[in-house]
């Protein structure tokens, strides 16, 4: 690996307008700066794509629907040695792309690395607020749990070593739920997931919009299925608070 490897930041979206700069203005003031950010878009009809392009990203129009559909459309043109897959609705603390470029230099067998996952407030009442930590805290065990098993818990927001991700494959544009689930799990044969310390605030936007119990529910029948008959039912549908 080189000592300022290149990261290509890639982003799937769909209608993000509201989310995508805060997300974009975490990444520019990373303290890192080697990057290149590629949005891959399907068919967003407000000002996701000119919010992109004032960033600086290259925008790739996706003509399938589907986190898994933008993520390969992204990746076809990513150039990186680490390739970086975040959701929208991310805000990335200032030294992320450091310290994640030292473990990969420093952990050879490493294929993924997560953030520290930490929560963003924004949209959530002040009397939930306590339940959304405490699941933040739930989620932080589960994936470090989940890194000694074949199945990483590893969403959202993950860094991928982009020799061993040759070897993984793409991600299944059939699957419209838990994509990130089948494809960590083929990537971890080729190595260990960690986690840096350094932070990434999720938003739990679909669980306020849809309910935390409906949005479980979704996710545990997708994991039954994914597991069992390697098909899954159901799709994420966007939500904008």
């Amino acid at each position: 690996m080189d000592e300022y490897p290149l990261i290509s930041v890639l982003i799937p979206t769909r209608n993000e307008e509201k989310y995508l700069p805060f997300l974009l203005k975490s990444i520019k003031a990373q303290t890192y700066k080697n990057y290149e950010i590629i949005i891959g878009d399907y068919m967003s009809v407000d000002n996701t794509i000119p919010i992109a392009r004032k960033y600086g990203a290259k925008v790739i129009k996706c003509h399938k629907k589907g986190m898994a559909a933008g993520k390969n459309a992204a990746l076809n043109i990513a150039k990186g040695e680490i390739i970086l897959f975040v959701d929208a609705d991310f805000i990335l603390s200032k030294r992320l792309f450091e310290s994640v470029v030292k473990m990969f230099r420093k952990e050879k067998d490493v294929v993924g690395i997560e953030p520290r996952s930490a929560l963003n407030p924004r949209s959530i009442r002040k009397d939930r607020l306590p339940y959304f930590r405490m699941a933040v805290r739930i989620i932080n065990i589960l994936k470090r749990f989940s890194y000694h098993t074949k199945a990483p818990f590893a969403f959202g927001c993950v860094f991928c070593r982009a020799s061993a991700m040759k070897r993984a494959g793409r991600f299944k544009e059939h699957l419209l739920i838990i994509e990130d689930k089948d494809f960590y799990s083929r990537l971890r044969k080729y190595g260990r997931f960690k986690m840096v310390n350094a932070t990434a605030m999720i938003s739990f936007r679909r669980q306020v919009g849809k309910g935390f119990l409906r949005s479980t529910i979704t996710y545990i029948k997708a994991e039954i299925g994914w597991a069992t008959t390697g098909k899954v039912k159901g799709e994420l549908e966007p939500v904008r608070l």
